[in-house]
């Protein structure tokens, strides 16, 4: 008994840092469904409200298979995709993902994105944390 009480007391006197992604997320939509096609794309603008570096580091969503954060790059005069694995955001930065840069690449879209249609996605940071936020399907035309 004497040593939880001790342990509580240790725990009350002793800080803890908890570290937490401070982030804004704005603007999230996603693509409507190309008919034939079983991928899909999420945009979003993320800004960090923090005062110190966060890096994504990967995402979720229940819509697809896979997903992963993707950026599209000019190499030998023809624009490609590629994933980026880890994208660090500085203090007070604000990054725009849409068409042509980067976005939530979705692999294996497990049903057909319709205008009006409501996305969850989960990103995660170097930190550990999580932020969830929903995205509405728009319209390609």
């Amino acid at each position: 008994m004497q040593i939880i009480k001790r342990l509580l007391l240790i725990s009350f006197i002793l800080p803890i840092h908890v570290m937490a992604a401070e982030v804004e997320i704005s603007n999230a939509w996603v693509k409507e469904s190309i008919p034939g096609t079983e991928n899909g794309a999420g945009y979003f603008t993320i800004s960090n409200t923090g005062t110190s570096v966060i890096s994504i580091v990967g995402a979720d969503t229940d819509a697809s298979r896979a997903i992963e954060v993707h950026q599209h790059v000019m190499r030998d005069g023809m624009m490609r995709m590629r994933r980026v694995p880890e994208l660090a955001l500085e203090a007070g930065e604000t990054v725009v993902f849409q068409p042509g840069s980067y976005h939530l690449m979705m692999f294996g879209v497990k049903n057909t994105f319709k205008p009006g249609d409501q996305v969850e996605f989960t990103l995660h940071f170097s930190d550990g944390d999580s932020v969830s936020f929903d995205a509405e399907v728009r319209t390609i035309r």
